[in-house]
């Protein structure tokens, strides 16, 4: 059907009255259902988060302490759930001893953690006993092994370190390691195996630097 049949006009005859009304009838009315149809689309797509501006990490807004701040930006900029905006809360407490503690937590919209890096302390004790008490609960699916540390365990929502760090702390006398953590609290949106590696990444870098600031006198065993 050609467009002039569309609007009730035949080919090669000359439009009569009433078929001309028709068509300037009709195409305000189909102009109109575009128009109406556009701006439900619209509306609908406003609705469902479309629209919601994804905010962005830069390297300044990354907490002090994280080494990498650049790279890091980056990599987190790349994975983190979208929200409006991005902020980060940490602890550095670099006492050499039981109390050190480094943290650095991201949070997205309406202050919800999405993740968090951390490094504290623990007693020596066989990195099994240690799994099944210092890995956080979690979704992540499927937990295999990398070589860092003593151990390290991984997940999509979690890579944790157990590394060597002091053969006597100054307190107890006794052997002391560090949990090593990048916890993904909300899944990242990238697949499993990428969100894995960034977080044995992440959490490789951060034992690094955490060895470092806690002037452990162990080997970090930890890969360079």
């Amino acid at each position: 059907m050609s467009r002039k049949e569309e609007y009730g006009i035949s080919a090669g005859s000359t439009p009569s009255t009433e078929a001309n009304d028709f068509g300037r009838f009709r195409r305000p009315l189909v102009y109109g259902g575009m128009a109406a149809a556009t701006a439900a689309t619209l509306i609908l797509a406003h609705l469902l988060g479309s629209f919601e501006r994804h905010g962005h990490v830069r390297a300044d807004d990354v907490c002090t302490h994280v080494p990498g701040r650049e790279k890091t930006a980056e990599i987190l900029d790349s994975v983190l759930p979208r929200a409006p905006n991005y902020s980060f809360n940490g602890t550095w407490r670099p006492d050499r001893n039981w109390e050190f503690r480094s943290t650095c937590t991201v949070t997205g919209d309406a202050s919800e953690s999405l993740l968090i890096l951390a490094a504290e302390m623990g007693s020596a004790r066989p990195w099994k006993q240690w799994a099944e008490t210092e890995i956080p609960p979690n979704s992540g699916g499927k937990t295999t092994y990398f070589a860092a540390g003593l151990k390290g365990v991984s997940n999509a929502e979690v890579a944790a370190i157990w590394v060597p760090c002091y053969a006597s702390e100054k307190t107890s006398k006794q052997p002391w390691n560090m949990t090593v953590l990048a916890d993904a609290l909300k899944p990242l949106e990238t697949s499993d195996k990428e969100a894995r590696q960034t977080l044995i990444d992440l959490a490789t870098d951060f034992a690094r630097q955490a060895h470092k600031d806690a002037k452990c006198d162990l080997p970090s065993k930890l890969p360079s």
